[in-house]
């Protein structure tokens, strides 16, 4: 008689937790309603029911996932926040002991990546600083988030500025207008959508930042 052994099966691991998946996709849902929807009707416009709308959610399930609009807002200024986080660590992992110049470059470009210049996350952004509710709830936050950023460009520049014999002080201007320069077309995009070209606003920066510190 010839025995045969049960051969166990496999165990799926998104089929031992569905709940959860489709409770994250719930959540990623409305976050994505409320960048929507704060795009389309600013902070004070952004209600429970418009985003239960744009999500083509009841409101009932959206208080099951968030307890309240505030606990929404903390939750999607959150995603955004991470992922601009993720997108500038990856364009910097691919430059890592890079030449200055090519490590800038790079921060330039994450900048206007694709993933975070959008119309509907740029509304985002600046409605947590324009709106005095979501600025001084989130003022530390949002601080935190660009001075890392602003920081670290301000050092890249003064590398490159020592590179090519600029002093520090002249160098900290350069990068105080350069941080400006591309908060100002965050601004006209946001203002503008159909002016909106990722690739020029690249350009437009590296071309001042190229007749501050030309190559020697």
């Amino acid at each position: 008689m010839i025995r045969t052994e049960t051969v166990p099966k496999k165990s799926n691991p998104k089929a031992a937790h569905p709940t959860s998946s489709i409770r994250d996709r719930r959540r990623r849902e409305l976050i994505e309603a409320t960048i929507t929807v704060i795009a389309e009707h600013g902070y004070a416009g952004t209600t429970v029911a418009r985003v239960a709308k744009e999500a083509g959610l009841s409101v009932g399930l959206m208080n099951f996932h968030f307890k309240s609009i505030d606990s929404l807002f903390d939750e999607t200024f959150r995603f955004i926040s991470t992922e601009y986080d993720e997108v500038w660590r990856e364009a910097m992992a691919k430059v890592e002991g890079a030449p200055p110049a090519l490590r800038l470059k790079s921060m330039i470009e994450a900048y206007f990546d694709p993933r975070v210049f959008t119309h509907r996350k740029l509304a985002v952004w600046f409605a947590f600083w324009s709106d005095a509710n979501l600025r001084d709830r989130y003022r530390s936050l949002v601080l935190k988030v660009e001075r890392r950023y602003s920081r670290e460009l301000e050092r890249t520049v003064m590398e490159l500025a020592k590179e090519r014999g600029i002093a520090p002080r002249d160098a900290r201007v350069m990068a105080t207008s350069l941080t400006a320069m591309i908060d100002g077309l965050w601004l006209q995009f946001m203002l503008n959508p159909k002016s909106a070209d990722r690739r020029y606003a690249v350009r437009a920066c590296l071309g001042m930042v190229g007749r501050w510190l030309p190559k020697t």
